[in-house]
């Protein structure tokens, strides 16, 4: 089964993690929660902390740090990589050189990246897949387009192994259209169908 892993940063946007966790796990995908270090809203840095807490004041404890030998392995392991966005949230996994390796080693694999909202720019800050079609929040849109990324404007757009997501009132389709790339078709549409979608 492939296993999908979501990076939170200080200042996620809440439903923007939590919805790719809750769908994704409803499509009997594995979801691994990994907690990286950054500033708060506050401009307080935390580091090798599980509780993670969004732009919100949700706090949400992840399984395991990005800097833990358990972290390391489920990055090697996973197929997806789910870059929620949010403030400063997106902001710090764009800065974080982890989080730039992985991407890189993820474009370089063939696997698959997921980013919503602002975390696009974390593809622009590491040079990944330039020219592709991308979504992001109208926010940074200027600043991907400059990078050389196709902007659609589309609630959710997919490039190749690339899926990127608008903003926090469309998770719930960037979380379908993420577990669709993970699984099959006819697992999702019932997953819909249980959700009354």
């Amino acid at each position: 089964m492939k296993k999908a892993l979501i990076l939170l940063a200080p200042g996620f946007e809440t439903i923007e993690a939590t919805t790719p966790m809750d769908v994704l796990r409803r499509c009997q995908i594995p979801v691994v929660v990994i907690s990286v270090n950054g500033e708060d809203k506050h401009g307080v840095m935390h580091t090798d902390e599980l509780t993670v807490t969004s732009s919100h004041s949700v706090s949400v404890k992840a399984d395991y740090t990005l800097s833990s030998a358990e972290g390391r392995a489920v990055v090697s392991e996973a197929e997806m990589v789910i870059l929620p966005g949010g403030f400063p949230g997106y902001v710090n996994l764009a800065k974080n050189k982890e989080v730039g390796e992985i991407l890189k080693k993820y474009k370089r694999e063939g696997k698959l990246i997921g980013a919503i909202c602002g975390a696009p720019t974390a593809l622009k800050a590491n040079n990944i897949a330039p020219g592709s079609r991308i979504t992001c929040h109208t926010s940074v849109k200027d600043d991907m387009t400059a990078g050389g990324y196709l902007y659609t404007g589309s609630a959710v757009e997919r490039c190749g192994n690339l899926i990127t997501g608008k903003g926090a009132g469309l998770s719930l389709e960037f979380a379908l259209e993420c577990a669709l790339a993970l699984t099959d078709a006819e697992r999702v549409t019932e997953v819909k169908k249980k959700m009354e979608l």
